[in-house]
């Protein structure tokens, strides 16, 4: 099961259902975007955490970063 994930982006909020497939590697699936059709971020996000920063399937760095972020926020509340 996914973790839930909302994020901004270009003007509006992206849901997304994040899975950790492995340690730092993340799929997300985008479930619902609030925004502009024309703004629609990619429908499908992989990354993996490698430093300060998120590389994957995007090269939207800030799109990942919030996900890993949000992601890794609610994970640690769920602890």
């Amino acid at each position: 099961m996914g973790v839930p994930a909302v994020v901004f982006h270009k003007g509006g909020l992206a849901h997304y259902s994040v899975d950790v497939k492995e340690d730092k590697y993340y799929v997300a699936t985008l479930q619902r975007y609030d925004g502009k059709p024309s703004a629609e971020p990619p429908v499908e996000v992989s990354f993996l955490k490698e430093g300060r920063h998120c590389t994957g399937s995007t090269t939207n760095q800030e799109l990942m970063d919030d996900l890993y972020e949000t992601v890794k926020n609610r994970l640690a509340f769920r602890d």
